[in-house]
């Protein structure tokens, strides 16, 4: 074969996918995570999140505030993650078999771990975007945990899929003992000297963010930022959400290397196990809401934070599971519904997407944009998270890929991991 040939071989295995190739209910499943993570994040964009919740104002923002930790809350940062496990698992296969198969049409041996390094080199642009966004714009980000998760993954990839079932019990587990445990494994006064802390970055937010400029701003969340990686609280809770994104990580690692993904979208999964994760939603989420304690009184103290926080975990997580599943079937393996396909362009470019929903929310409440910080309840907030992916979002995805194959962040990643365009 000519060198140009094997170079075009080559570009194929590192191109980005054919619209034809791609799978559309992974992009589709993108899309409806970033909806559900743009609505979970918004109230931080419009409060403080050191402030302790404030009483619905009136009976909408109850009932939405209510709504939403049912059906939101903590369900598709998971869901988000399992993409991110599949996409792991599919991209590292698609690499090594390009590779596999261009050393074979020049008969030498494939370059050991080619597909690692070029993967690092993804997850390094990925660390350094969302060094960025953390430290000077959203305090709140997530691509960090995505970054350092990343990297975990690459060296835990060839564990055996029951080391990963394992692995995943134990992430859902620890976030329930480390809250039972934190009240005696915190001092009286180091809870004096936290709490001391918080309330003064509540205050700081409330005037860097509600009332300062743009360069306020910006270094507020630096401090916010050099606070969560420092402090113990902050790490601590640094770590728990890292537990947490790694439920779903792991998870979908292991569905994207079996393949289950593509064989969920042509045959129903076992009624039994829609069955089994529909009561654990459902159970998980009602204890999680009124409280371990309301329902078995001889629980008290650490065993009902205990049976409290591990109800939530699994609620949440089986609620997520079943979302993707309800996504998976409904869009199938064919071209979706015309209606999804907004969505699925969405999907496309979800690092793009989610950085501009941080410059979105940040216009619309900060001190140098509308400065709407404080004045709104839940009902605004999800309503108003809805109105921009909708009619921001979702059109302005559609006229940029009807002219690029990828957005304009996605480009540049993938520029910098392949080297070329």
């Amino acid at each position: 074969m000519s060198a140009v040939a094997d170079s075009t071989r080559s570009a194929d295995a590192e191109a980005p996918l054919a619209e034809r190739d791609r799978i559309a209910a992974l992009d589709v499943l993108r899309g409806v995570a970033l909806l559900g993570i743009f609505i979970m994040n918004m109230p931080g964009f419009s409060h403080s999140v050191f402030a302790l919740p404030a009483p619905p104002a009136t009976a909408l923002d109850a009932v939405v505030a209510a709504l939403r930790d049912l059906f939101f809350a903590g369900k598709f940062n998971l869901l988000f993650g399992v993409v991110f496990g599949i996409g792991f698992a599919l991209q590292l296969a698609r690499i090594g078999d390009g590779e596999r198969a261009l050393a074979a049409q020049r008969g030498v041996a494939p370059r050991r771990y080619r597909a690692v390094r070029i993967y690092l080199r993804r997850l390094a642009f990925l660390a350094v975007v969302a060094g960025v966004h953390a430290s000077l714009l959203w305090p709140g980000d997530v691509l960090v945990v995505y970054a350092v998760l990343g990297v975990v993954l690459l060296a835990l990839r060839r564990l055996d899929d029951r080391v990963f079932a394992l692995l995943i019990a134990a992430c859902l587990v620890f976030p329930a003992l480390a809250e039972a445990t934190v009240a005696t494994a915190v001092s009286p006064t180091t809870e004096t000297l936290v709490a001391f802390q918080v309330e003064e970055l509540e205050l700081s937010n409330d005037r860097a963010y509600g009332h300062g400029t743009f360069l306020d701003a910006v270094r507020e969340t630096a401090r916010v930022f050099a606070w969560t990686t420092s402090s113990p609280f902050g790490l601590y809770w640094y770590l728990a959400f890292c537990v947490q994104m790694a439920t779903g990580i792991f998870a979908g690692y292991v569905v994207g290397r079996r393949g289950w993904l593509q064989r969920l979208a042509t045959s129903p999964p076992p009624p039994r196990l829609v069955t089994a994760a529909l009561v654990v939603a459902l159970a998980g989420n009602a204890i999680a809401l009124v409280g371990a304690e309301a329902i078995v009184p001889a629980l008290a103290g650490g065993p009902a934070v205990f049976a409290t926080a591990l109800a939530r975990t699994l609620g949440r997580a089986a609620l997520a599971a079943l979302y993707a599943i309800a996504v998976v079937r409904f869009v199938g393996t064919g071209t979706p519904a015309r209606w999804l396909r907004p969505l699925q362009l969405a999907g496309r470019m979800p690092l793009t997407n989610y950085l501009l929903q941080t410059l979105l929310a940040s216009f619309c409440f900060y001190g140098w944009g509308l400065g709407w910080w404080g004045r709104s309840g839940a009902a605004f907030d999800t309503a108003l998270a809805i109105a921009l992916f909708v009619c921001v979002q979702l059109p302005l995805s559609a006229l940029w890929l009807a002219r690029h194959r990828s957005g304009p962040l996605e480009s540049l990643w993938r520029f910098f991991t392949y080297g070329a365009r």
